[in-house]
């Protein structure tokens, strides 16, 4: 978009070939009268001035005196002017709809050679970005190769290139658009062309993830060509606004403060001031710097724009200045500021640097729920990533204070940023060791982890083994978790080896060993305390299911059933149909086959009711059974119903059970 309106600049010269040519003969070789001509004329200067209006980035109101003249124009000779700038303003209001429209109004123009033969290379350029905003990558590449073969100018030739190259990047082939535009470079003298190649490439670089090249090249083009985005406040602002989302607001800077230098209308210095204001809030450091360059600048706006449209935002972000240097309390704010949501947002975050700073931890703590409202967005402003970043340095104060006190469940939210330094000393200290030990049991983290098993590599004391595989498990070191486990088991030490017995399984399910899978299902087979002992674990379940299987595939069907009854029973206790209806369609069976067919059916209601989310394959599958239940007690009516319910099964895939319901 940015790169059509400067070529809207380098045709300029052609409105004075117009006046001159139609101001004394039209297409025809005949006259013009002198009241046609002034109509011609006007309707050039009007078409100058939506165009500055444009610039001015007063979008709405252009594209609404436009749209009035485009309808009431009956001088053809404008049409191809008005279709085109209505066409950029379309891009600009960026609107779907309006653009799905101008686009199909423009290219018919274009087929129908109502464009003037001067503008046709502008035409194709707008109309790529059309195409481009409607994701109509193909027919984009196609105009832009138009401009490029079409045309003998190397400027409008550089300029297809330059669109092909967005094209690219639109399309996230980010290594052909920095090729195409690294070849413009290569071949030309002209520094717009150059300028916008730059701007272009800058892009590109960003989505690509290469940051700092982008970084390097934005400052050189603000250095070479600061005229390229200070004489179109509309392309500046939106440059002003793609610097501030990539995290580079100081360039943003240098463009604002150049357009505060180079007008002297209110409305635009009201403007620019504002936005400047709003770059420097961006770039708060946790010191005052940019806080009082952005006061003094809303300072101005109340002083000089009481009336100005942004009076009203600037008294209120100069009043978060002040209560972020504590000039001004929060909870006064909270009742200037009712019905603004960020501005509520910017209170709590205050009040919680606020007790941060006060050591107020417990308050911290109570208010987690609701400081976790805070956006990413609030918590920028303030100089922070996110509100969790204020809770780790918040957790990095609270450790030895928990340590003391013993609130080993509060202590564990805070070990989360603390230093390998921090956590070594409390390993060292003998009062603090053995609780800082216990307070990683239920949150181990990776910091953690590393230090401990250094600590205790050599120990032989089996409940540590335990926790350190415990630790590892959650860590995903699956490898270190499965030697920890080998180490647990050397000591051998049946109350422990009965509390890992279920941890083991985890490891070695997530490792996808069979062989060892099938050694450690023969280990529960001789260890049936140890099943157990562990009923009450919610990690049974999982062990239940893969262990039925086993049993299953070993042909020991009386153990089986025991272990699937089992499965059955916990999945009801604990509300987790994990495994349903498998479950349900493996004990109906068993129940058919003892000739308890009512049983059998109850099962499978039961589970079409408990069950959630069911596959569609393992719906047509217990519909199946059901229909085979309700045909053996000759309940024909039940029968069609879930025979119905079946064949309306969607999304199922080579269910053979569907299949056979169809058939029905």
């Amino acid at each position: 978009m940015r790169v059509l309106f400067i070529c809207i600049l380098l045709i300029s010269f052609v409105y004075a070939k117009k006046d001159f040519y139609y101001g004394f003969i039209d297409s025809s070789g005949n006259q013009i009268s002198q009241k046609r001509t002034q109509e011609i004329t006007d309707g050039f200067e009007l078409i100058k001035q939506i165009k500055m209006l444009s610039k001015e980035g007063k979008i709405d109101e252009a594209f609404s005196q436009l749209e009035a003249f485009k309808n009431q124009n009956k001088i053809k000779l404008l049409d191809s002017d008005l279709v085109i700038l209505h066409s950029e303003l379309t891009v600009k209001k960026k609107s779907k709809r309006l653009i799905l429209e101008a686009s199909k109004e423009l290219e018919s123009a274009i087929n129908d050679s109502k464009i003037h033969e001067e503008d046709l290379a502008l035409a194709y350029m707008v109309l790529i970005e059309l195409k481009l905003n409607t994701n109509k990558a193909n027919d984009a590449i196609y105009f832009a190769n138009i401009i490029i073969n079409n045309f003998d100018n190397k400027i409008t030739k550089a300029y297809g290139k330059i669109y092909l190259a967005k094209i690219y990047k639109h399309q996230g082939s980010f290594n052909k658009a920095t090729t195409v535009l690294y070849k413009i470079l290569t071949e030309t003298t002209d520094v717009l062309v150059a300028t916008l190649v730059a701007d272009e490439l800058f892009d590109v670089y960003i989505l690509d993830g290469k940051k700092d090249k982008a970084y390097e090249l934005i400052s050189k083009v603000l250095k070479k060509n600061m005229d390229y985005y200070a004489q179109d406040s509309y392309l500046a602002l939106e440059k002003v606004n793609r610097l501030i989302r990539v995290g580079m607001p100081e360039f943003a800077v240098e463009i604002l403060k150049e357009l505060l230098k180079r007008t002297s209308k209110p409305s635009a210095i009201e403007d620019f001031k504002f936005k400047l204001a709003n770059t420097y809030m961006e770039m708060y450091d946790r010191t005052d710097k940019y806080l009082l360059e952005a006061k003094e600048l809303y300072k101005d706006i109340l002083n000089d724009y009481p009336n100005g449209m942004f009076f009203q935002k600037s008294k209120m972000y100069l009043d978060e200045i002040l209560m972020r240097q504590r000039i001004i309390p929060p909870a006064l704010l909270a009742t200037k500021y009712p019905d603004s949501e960020s501005m509520q947002q910017k209170i709590l975050l205050q009040e919680l640097l606020n007790d941060k700073v006060q050591k107020k931890f417990d308050i911290i703590l109570k208010s987690k729920k609701i400081y976790r409202k805070i956006s990413h967005t609030i918590a920028n402003r303030f100089g922070y990533e996110s509100v969790e970043s204020i809770f780790d340095e918040v957790n990095i104060q609270m450790i030895e204070d928990y340590l003391r006190a013993g609130k080993c469940f509060l202590l564990n939210k805070a070990l989360q940023s603390s230093r390998n330094e921090t956590l070594e000393l409390l390993v060292e200290d003998e009062k603090t060791k053995y609780k800082f030990f216990e307070c990683l049991i239920e949150v181990p983290y990776e910091k953690g982890y590393l230090l401990l098993k250094d600590t205790f590599n050599t120990s032989r004391d089996p409940n540590i083994y335990l926790y350190m595989e415990r630790m590892a498990l959650a860590l995903k070191k699956y490898n270190e978790a499965e030697n920890f486990s080998y180490k647990v088991e050397m000591v051998d030490d049946k109350e422990v080896l009965s509390k890992e017995f279920l941890y083991r399984f985890l490891v070695l399910t997530e490792k996808n060993d069979s062989v060892a899978l099938d050694k450690y299902y023969n280990y529960a087979y001789t260890n049936q305390n140890f099943i157990k002992q562990n009923e009450k674990n919610p990690l049974i379940i999982d062990f239940y299911y893969n262990y039925y299987l086993y049993l299953i595939k070993k042909d020991l069907m009386n153990e089986a059933d025991k272990i699937l009854k089992k499965l059955y029973k916990k999945q009801k206790e604990t509300d987790a149909y994990i495994y349903s209806p498998f479950v349900e369609i493996a004990l109906a069976r068993i129940e058919q086959t003892n000739n308890n067919n009512q049983k059998a059916l109850e099962l499978l209601l039961g589970a079409l009711e408990y069950s959630r989310r069911i596959k569609p394959n393992d719906l047509a599958h217990t519909y199946y059974e059901i229909i085979r239940l309700y045909e053996e007690f000759d309940n024909n009516i039940k029968k069609e119903e879930f025979i119905n319910k079946c064949k309306a099964v969607e999304d199922t895939k080579n269910s053979l059970y569907k299949k056979m319901c169809d058939e029905m």
